[in-house]
C-alpha cells in the first residue's frame, strides 16, 4: 500500500489503491481474477478558509473487517504541513499487502495537530509543536479523534478487496475541518471531514476538472478583512456528482483549487456527470469573502481523463462584515 499526500491549496485528499471491483484481460496483473493479495497505495493532498497553515500527526489509518483491524501504516507520521500538497504527491506507505475480502470501515487517527490562523496564532493538539517553534497561543480541539479514529465515509457500504490494484481518494477538506473557533475562548475545533470515491487511471492525478478563473471587466478582490490582501487563490470552484454518493447516501461533493495565475483544478474526481459551483462566501476572522461568478459549461462527464476548458469568470467580489 503506499500513502501519498497531493497538493490541490487547502483541500486534502488521501488516495489509497485499491482492488477495482471491474473486469480485466486474464494476463492483466491486477485482473480481479488473478488469486493474490489485495495491494493498497495511501496518499494525501490538499479549499481555502481563515487558514494560513496545518499540520497534522496520522497515528494510524486501518481497514475494520470480520476479522479484526488491518493497519495501513506501519509507524504514525510526523508533522504533515498539509495546506502545502496541493499538485504534488509524498508517498507514506507503499504496497501494503492484505487479505482479499470484504471491510466494513475505513479509521483514520489523528495524533496530534497544528494550527496558524491567518491572525498568526497558534492552536495545538495533543503534544504537537509548530515547526518553526511558535509558542501555541490556544488550544486545537477535535472531539472526533477519539482513539478509534475517524470514519471515512464511503461510496457504498463496504470494501471489497480483491487481487490488483485501484484508487480510492479520501478528500480531507481544510476549509470544512478547520472552520470553526469557539467564540473568543483561545480554542479552534476541528471537525475532520472526509469522504472517498473510486477513481481509475492515474493513482496521484486521477480524472480531473482543470480550467481557468478570470476576473470581469472593472472587478477586483478587495482586501479582507481591510489590510489583507486576497487574490484569485482565495476563489473554490466546487463539483457536485450527478448520481454518486457516499456511506451517508449524500451525493459527493469535491472542492478544488485556483492559482495565482487563474488556472484550477478539481480533482481527483471519480467518474460521473459533475455540475460546476463555486463557494460563494469564504468566512475569515473579521470579515467574509463574497464572490458571485459565472461558470461554462454549467456540467461536465467525466471519464478516465481529464477534462479541460471549463472557465469560471468572477462578476463581483466583496468584502462583508470588515
Amino acid at each position: 500500500m503506499s500513502v501519498l499526500v497531493r497538493r490541490p491549496a487547502l483541500p486534502v485528499l488521501l488516495a489509497l489503491a485499491l482492488a477495482p471491483a471491474g473486469c480485466s484481460d486474464g494476463d492483466d496483473p491486477t485482473d480481479p481474477g488473478v488469486d493474490g493479495p489485495a495491494r493498497l497505495n495511501v496518499m494525501i493532498t490538499d479549499a481555502p478558509g481563515d487558514v494560513a497553515a496545518a499540520w497534522l500527526q496520522i497515528d494510524r489509518v486501518y481497514l475494520q473487517g470480520g476479522d479484526g483491524p488491518v493497519d495501513l501504516l506501519g509507524e504514525p507520521t510526523e508533522l504533515i504541513e498539509i495546506t502545502e500538497l496541493v499538485g504534488t504527491a509524498l508517498l507514506l506507505a507503499e504496497e501494503v499487502e492484505v487479505a482479499p475480502g470484504a471491510y466494513g470501515q475505513l479509521r483514520f487517527v489523528v495524533g496530534g495537530g497544528v494550527l496558524e490562523s491567518d491572525d498568526g496564532n497558534v492552536y495545538v493538539l495533543g503534544d504537537a509543536e509548530h515547526p518553526d517553534g511558535l509558542p501555541a497561543t490556544g488550544d486545537l480541539q477535535c472531539p472526533s479523534c477519539a482513539q478509534s479514529g475517524l470514519k471515512v465515509i464511503l461510496p457504498g457500504d463496504e470494501m471489497d478487496l480483491e487481487a490488483g490494484e485501484t484508487t480510492l481518494v479520501l478528500d480531507f477538506d481544510v476549509s470544512q475541518s478547520f472552520g470553526h473557533k469557539a467564540g473568543n475562548s483561545g480554542k479552534w475545533v476541528m471537525h475532520p471531514t472526509m469522504h472517498g470515491s473510486w477513481i481509475e487511471g492515474d493513482p496521484v492525478l486521477g480524472p480531473a476538472i482543470t480550467g481557468t478563473v478570470a476576473l470581469a471587466e472593472g472587478v477586483t478582490i478587495p482586501t479582507c478583512p481591510a489590510g489583507t490582501a486576497r487574490s484569485l487563490e482565495d476563489f473554490v470552484p466546487v463539483a457536485t456528482a450527478t448520481t454518486v454518493v457516499g456511506d451517508d447516501a449524500a451525493l459527493l461533493v469535491q472542492t478544488g483549487t485556483t492559482g495565482l495565475d487563474g488556472a484550477f483544478l478539481l480533482g481527483p474526481l471519480v467518474p460521473d456527470v459533475w455540475t460546476l459551483d463555486y463557494l460563494g462566501t469564504l468566512e475569515l476572522e473579521g470579515g467574509d469573502l463574497v464572490f458571485e461568478a459565472t461558470v461554462a459549461p454549467g456540467s461536465v462527464t467525466v471519464g478516465d481523463a481529464a477534462v479541460a476548458g471549463v472557465s469560471y469568470t468572477i462578476t463581483s467580489a466583496s468584502c462583508v462584515g470588515a
